[in-house]
């Protein structure tokens, strides 16, 4: 019964909604000489398209594959006269003339369907129609690592229209509709703010001029962890190879062996530090201060050896005077080498 008198109330409904319905498909009727594949002002000059974005979040920033992670959303407005009678409407988007929005650094942006009126564009009483996209995914950035882990990055995604040239739409920044969103889903990162530009472009592939919006997300690294979780055990191998000078030169198969063992923690601690990185063709500092440290733990390596061969042959008094000097020498040359990297 129940069923019965849900369907009877739905048929109402749908009865009672028809010439609404009728009304509204009578009033969003595109007029009979619409062309959609026809710019709205024919062949004179360029269309304004104004276009804005937020960057609602940034999930992630990979710095071995140069790519950042986040979620878009964009705005485009334009105006088509001939849509001016149609104010109020909403109407697909393949069914009016649209520019679609290409990012030029990127092949993995995924367009949301569903939301923000379901791919549709709303027309305005005066003719500018509006537009509103969801995108996610990656976007390919480079970043210069040669302050890494202290870095700042100015990631760049370039926004364009590959099917008309800057002779036929010009991109104007939206004043209105853009920024950043308040809360990010980052936590190894700060995301400080987003500029936004617009230049005109050679895309190469293409030999033509494009008029392009540059997004800048300007992000700095948070560094603590890598002070506690890098700097500081780097430093304790270090500070562990300079023990040999403390022990009894006599006493050479326990230095050598503490030189050694910190040699190859060293090493070990570096193979565990190549998958954080990229393949570079230049240092970072955080390498300078693995290759400093490196030579350090080296050099106690070499001492405890040649504190070992003046025992052997008889030169005691050598050997103590080798160590005594090593142990303010080579804690004077760390911290000479860390100020000089960090500073």
């Amino acid at each position: 019964m129940n069923r019965i008198l849900a369907f009877g109330l739905f048929t109402l409904v749908f009865i009672a909604a028809l010439p609404l319905a009728a009304a509204q498909a009578q009033n969003c009727a595109l007029p009979a000489d619409y062309h959609p594949d026809m710019a709205p002002d024919g062949a004179g000059a360029p269309i304004v398209i104004t276009v804005g974005i937020l960057v609602a979040d940034v999930t992630a920033i990979d710095d071995v594959g140069q790519s950042l992670e986040g979620d878009f959303i964009l705005r485009k407005t334009w105006r088509d006269p001939r849509l001016a009678r149609l104010g109020g409407c909403r109407l697909h988007r393949s069914l009016v003339w649209f520019p679609v929005t290409d990012v030029l650094n990127s092949n993995q942006l995924r367009r949301s369907r569903g939301e923000f009126g379901a791919d549709q564009v709303h027309i305005q009483s005066s003719g500018n129609v509006e537009y509103y996209q969801r995108f996610f995914g990656s976007v390919a950035t480079y970043h210069n690592l040669r302050d890494f882990p202290f870095d700042s990055h100015r990631m760049r995604i370039r926004i364009a229209m590959l099917e008309y040239p800057a002779d036929r739409v010009q991109i104007r920044l939206d004043p209105q509709f853009g920024g950043l969103a308040a809360l990010l889903n980052i936590p190894d990162w700060s995301i400080n703010g987003v500029e936004t530009t617009v230049a005109e472009e050679i895309v190469p592939e293409f030999n033509t001029t494009y008029s392009v919006l540059y997004v800048d997300i300007l992000a700095s690294r948070n560094g603590q962890y890598f002070v506690w979780k890098v700097m500081l055990p780097l430093l304790l191998i270090v500070l562990m190879s300079f023990a040999v000078f403390w022990i009894e030169p006599e006493r050479f198969g326990p230095q050598i062996g503490l030189a050694a063992t910190s040699m190859l923690t060293l090493i070990a601690f570096q193979f565990a530090m190549t998958s954080m990185l990229p393949k570079l063709s230049y240092f970072t500092l955080l390498d300078q201060l693995i290759l400093g440290s490196t030579i350090l733990v080296f050099g106690s390596l070499v001492e405890a050896t040649m504190t070992s061969v003046l025992i052997v042959k008889g030169k005691t008094e050598s050997a103590l005077r080798l160590d005594h000097v090593c142990r303010w020498l080579f804690p004077t040359a760390l911290v000479a080498i860390w100020t000089f990297i960090l500073i």
